[in-house]
């Protein structure tokens, strides 16, 4: 039956020492294991470098640079300098992982090299570089091995630094090449332009909008060209009205003295002769000036053969035969002017002909030049933009040349090894001492629990305290248990019995130890090493 009662300090006392060769086993055992345990666990050993970004010697235009570098650029380093083919190379080449034993699968050793580097990216403000951050690579290795630590850690650092100089002169070709086939193909389109622009030019020569003020300026003179001609017209017509009205009058004979004496028939056929004589001189002036079939032309030839007519009627003494009158010779003079007027105007309106048509063109051309307008200016605009996309391309182009020779000339940014990795003298984990502690008050707990737990299983009732618990009553009197001199033999020889199987039980732990975990001279000498 067992005792439901709280127990006391007292009671816990009395149980840990009827129990003490258990708890004292258990103690050593748990103990020991500990021990075991603590030493068996892996050192783990960690050397790091810190690499510097150092800037660039000769500048490239970019002040940004930098922080694009370590935004950007670091993270694609990063991925190839730390990809699956290079890490499994150097775990191949340290036999780390597991390769001295068997062969495993690349992707499986890489990640496992992976996931102990640490490649982290630093940046510092430093006010005596003028505000300028200073940015630096800090890469480290943690593993089990002090000395493959140190040799990984080397390699690796000398991955980033290949990785690096690689990439950036890739990176500054590709660059170079990429503005070059940019700025060519910029090149051909902007040449495409060029030329349909002056195809388009050629095409519309007559309506362009450069044009159209020139034009304006011709249909104004034209304009007034033909005022003027409507005003010749005009006149000609008003002064053929009245030569009309002269040769009716000359006809019928009025103004015109038929009583003239033979003198006046000379004076008249003087005057027909001075006549002649000028229209002689005009028709000598116009023959440089016109052809033969010019209206003109034609009408004084007319004129001119009209008189001669007139005169070839006289003798051979040089009077005048009596068919030659004054009235003949006005109504000749009369009609050769109307002659002379129709021609004129009959010139007159082919002039006003040509005008209307050259005015008519040239208005054709001026709406014509508002659609050309417009048609020309999308391709200016396409010309314009093409032209501003070619002049940043060769900007751009230019640029990637100079950092191309940076790269090249290794003036650019680099990566210098500002602190080498170190052989590790010290493991940074496991923390020895702790975990000793540890098992120190853990095996400590392991014997008092069991102790207690094997107390609540005992049925057994024992003391006062634990019959006044069973009966619900307190005894009178308590009488103390008085051994005698054979139980108190017995109780040593118990004693003495206990003492050895706890001496054997050491004895097994520590021969177990020995066998299964490391010589005992050995973990001494490590335990005094280690603590």
């Amino acid at each position: 039956m067992a005792i439901k009662r709280e127990m006391s300090l007292g009671d816990y006392i009395s149980v840990i020492k009827r129990r003490i060769p258990l708890v004292i086993s258990v103690f050593i055992l748990m103990f020991l294991a500990a021990i075991a345990v603590t030493l068996k666990i892996p050192a783990v050993y960690q050397a790091g470098a810190t690499i510097l970004i150092e800037s660039e010697q000769v500048q490239s235009g970019d002040p940004n640079a930098k922080e694009k570098f370590a935004s950007e650029r670091f993270e694609a380093l990063k991925q190839v300098a730390m990809s699956n083919e290079k890490l499994f190379k150097i775990a191949e080449k340290y036999k780390l992982y597991g390769l001295d034993k068997a062969p495993r699968p690349a992707i499986e050793v890489a990640s496992a090299l992976r996931a102990n580097i640490k490649a982290d990216l630093l940046k510092a403000e430093a006010e005596a570089w003028q505000g300028k951050p200073t940015v630096a690579v800090q890469i480290s290795y943690t593993y089990f091995k002090p000395e493959e630590v140190y040799n990984v850690t080397n390699d690796i650092v000398k991955l980033f630094l290949e990785e690096n100089d690689k990439a950036g002169k890739l990176r500054a070709n590709e660059t170079a090449e990429f503005y070059a086939n940019e700025a060519e193909k910029q090149k051909v389109i902007l040449l495409k332009i060029e030329k349909d622009i002056t195809k388009y030019k050629q095409g519309h020569a007559n309506s362009l909008p450069e044009h159209k003020e020139m034009h304006l300026e011709s249909l104004d003179r034209l304009e007034l060209d033909l005022r003027d001609t409507q005003r010749q017209y005009s006149a000609t017509q008003a002064e053929l009205r009245a030569l009309d009205v002269s040769l009716e009058s000359a006809k019928a004979g009025i103004g015109i003295n038929v009583g003239l004496e033979a003198g006046g028939v000379a004076a008249a056929n003087d005057n027909g002769v001075s006549e002649l004589a000028k229209l002689k001189q005009e028709l000598e002036k116009l023959d440089g000036v016109y052809s033969e079939n010019h209206p003109t032309v034609r009408s004084l030839k007319r004129r001119i053969e009209t008189l001669e007519n007139a005169d070839g009627s006289k003798s051979s003494s040089g009077k005048p035969e009596k068919t030659v009158t004054a009235q003949s010779v006005m109504i000749a003079k009369i009609q050769a002017q109307i002659e002379s007027g129709n021609a004129k105007l009959n010139l007159l309106e082919r002039q006003e002909s040509t005008i209307r048509k050259k005015m008519a063109q040239i208005e054709g051309r001026v709406i014509q030049s508002a659609q050309t307008e417009g048609e020309l200016g999308t391709l200016l605009r396409d010309y314009d933009n093409a032209k501003a996309a070619y002049a940043e391309l060769k900007t751009k182009q230019d640029n990637a040349k100079i950092a191309k020779n940076i790269e090249m000339e290794n003036k650019g940014e680099r990566f210098v090894v500002s602190e080498a990795p170190i052989l590790p003298e010290k493991p940074i984990k496991p923390n020895r001492l702790l975990l000793l502690l540890a098992g120190l008050f853990g095996s400590i707990a392991a014997a008092l629990g069991s102790a207690v737990l094997l107390e609540m299983l005992d049925s057994r009732i024992r003391g006062v305290d634990a019959l006044a618990a069973v009966m619900k009553m307190q005894p009178i009197a308590t009488i103390p248990y008085i051994r005698n001199p054979a139980e108190e033999v017995q109780k040593k020889r118990q004693l003495a019995s206990k003492l050895t199987m706890l001496g054997l039980i050491l004895l097994a732990a520590l021969v177990l130890v020995n066998i299964f975990v490391m010589p005992l001279g050995e973990l001494l000498t490590k335990i005094t090493a280690k603590f």
